[in-house]
């Protein structure tokens, strides 16, 4: 596991939640993409800061997530 924000071997990020003002009852979720592995999706508070990142998350394989709109 990496300290930093994206794995050096990422080649691209994408946003699938957009962030509403920072209701601190919702997560943020980014998906990292990468090639010939699982694409990893990351969720953490709204209104955690840069420092907070770091330890306020949760890392799985992006196809492990369901959308809610979806399951209701």
């Amino acid at each position: 596991m990496s300290n930093t924000s994206t794995p050096d071997d990422a080649p691209a990020s994408s946003d699938v939640d957009t962030d509403d003002g920072g209701d601190a009852n919702r997560l943020h979720s980014v998906v990292v993409t990468y090639e010939g592995t699982p694409n990893r999706q990351t969720l953490y508070p709204s209104d955690a800061g840069e420092i907070e990142r770091l330890t306020h998350w949760l890392t799985a394989d992006a196809d492990a997530f369901e959308r809610l709109d979806e399951r209701r």
